[in-house]
């Protein structure tokens, strides 16, 4: 019966018409899951040891996370620009490009974390009081302690991003696998010393925090300048190096103002929280850190589908492109099934891990409940547009994502959320419905083959061959 409906579904997923691209998956992905797993071990464990603390330690320490998961998920969106361009070039077979291109991504990427930094770390104290402003005051000033340490981490998650990211594209998901291993492991030990043995509390968390990410990001950018790595950064000054940041910038920064737009409205409801009280405020961040990590089956395949598809762009092929895909797109709906079950079924048991508190474990509880039938939509929504960016169509998606996170997300909430009292269940209903639309319209993108064509306008322009992948 088994091996039936395995068939069935690997007939589904096209994988006998895309064998290739399966067989990357299945070589990449057993690595990034154990990425992902630690990813959200990392964001949530100060959750964990708040819940230990106080209920408004967990408000204003899940604030903070909101804000730091805006960061943190801007540049890994900044990311995609070099990631992608690396791709491409290594699917062709042209190591010295992508050499050259890996360094112009390091440093068009770290020069703007570095400004960015810059600028938030000196107006942290306005920027905590311009969005929670309206929340208690032992909040407010938990939430000012814990950003004092996290507002550094920008550069380093760049660093940490970026660098994975050229692994990734060179084939490599072991060496990721390892760092974020041991980005978990270091942030277990510093949270175990510095919050529970020195009793340092919100601020031995920060610590744990921004040191686990510094050494992840030195660890990768030593991963990447090993003579070893095919895709070594090399520095040069020439045409060529200026041709390669015109096109990092072409993908880099539409996907980072989308990512800014759509995640950056997650600190507006987060405004609107603040004003709601600090259940309502610790029950969307079990909401938050309960999603994600039932969520971690489709974000792997998410992360994956841009080093994926770039180095099929690299290789050049449409119907390569199309059917590699859709390949992944059918895998992740399958995927979506028992996730949104989990959603259901595991809700109130897996809220009770982050709180005591009866009452944030029913918020919680009540948001994955209203989340769980939109979870099977992910598959349009975070992977059509992913396998888009791969091939340089990133404009459409920034667009349209600015577009329905603040017309439905936004607007959405403060309507049903504030006005008509439904509190925090609100963003969990209209965050299902900004995913099922933009599912809705990528799909309608796809199957119309507009981001083929963008493809090979992009070859066209640049005069490349087609195993130049644009």
């Amino acid at each position: 019966m088994w091996k039936v409906l395995r068939r069935r579904l690997e007939r589904y997923e096209g994988m006998e018409e895309n064998r290739t691209v399966a067989l990357d998956l299945r070589r990449m992905l057993p690595g990034m899951l154990v990425e992902q797993i630690a990813a959200i071990f990392l964001e949530n464990i100060n959750v964990f040891v708040m819940g230990f603390i106080s209920t408004a330690a967990i408000a204003g320490v899940g604030q903070i996370n909101t804000v730091n998961s805006v960061l943190m998920n801007l540049f890994q969106a900044f990311a995609i620009g070099g990631t992608v361009l690396v791709g491409q070039f290594a699917g062709a077979g042209r190591k010295k490009d992508a050499a050259r291109s890996a360094a112009s991504a390091l440093l068009l990427g770290g020069s703007v974390s570095l400004l960015v930094t810059a600028l938030i770390w000196i107006f942290r104290a306005q920027v905590i009081h311009l969005l929670f402003g309206r929340a208690e005051t032992e909040v407010i000033e938990s939430s000012m302690l814990y950003f004092s340490y996290t507002a550094l981490t920008p550069p380093l998650w760049f660093l940490y991003f970026q660098c994975c990211g050229f692994m990734r594209s060179a084939g490599d998901t072991k060496r990721p696998m390892y760092i974020s291993v041991v980005l978990n492991a270091a942030s277990i030990v510093f949270n175990l010393v510095f919050a529970l043995v020195f009793h340092l509390g919100i601020r031995g968390a920060a610590l744990s925090y921004l040191l686990s990410v510094a050494l992840a990001a030195a660890i990768s950018l030593a991963a990447v300048l090993r003579r070893q790595f095919i895709c070594r950064p090399s520095v040069e000054f020439g045409r060529e190096t200026g041709r390669d940041l015109r096109r990092l910038s072409g993908i880099a920064f539409p996907a980072s103002a989308e990512n800014l737009m759509f995640n950056g409205s997650r600190i507006i409801l987060q405004v609107f929280l603040a004003g709601m009280g600090k259940v309502m405020i610790s029950g969307n961040s079990v909401f938050n850190s309960v999603n994600g990590i039932l969520n971690v089956p489709t974000m792997a395949l998410y992360y994956l589908t841009i080093p994926v598809i770039s180095r099929c762009a690299g290789e050049g092929g449409r119907a390569r492109l199309e059917g590699g895909l859709r390949y992944i797109y059918r895998k992740t709906l399958i995927w979506t099934i028992p996730v949104a079950a989990a959603h259901l079924l595991l809700g109130y048991p897996g809220s009770m891990l982050f709180s005591r508190d009866p009452n944030v474990i029913r918020v919680g509880a009540g948001m994955l409940a209203i989340y769980a039938p939109f979870a099977m939509v992910q598959h349009g929504s975070f992977i059509l547009p992913n396998g888009f960016k791969a091939v340089g169509d990133a404009r459409f998606a920034m667009f349209l994502s600015s577009a329905t996170a603040w017309s439905i997300r936004v607007l959405g909430t403060w309507l049903l959320g504030v006005k008509l009292g439904w509190g925090a269940y609100a963003i969990a209903l209209t965050q299902g419905i900004d995913s099922a639309v933009r599912a809705a319209v990528y799909h309608r993108r796809f199957t119309r083959g507009t981001w083929l064509s963008f493809l090979s306008a992009k070859q066209e322009q640049g005069g490349e061959s087609a195993k130049a992948g644009g």
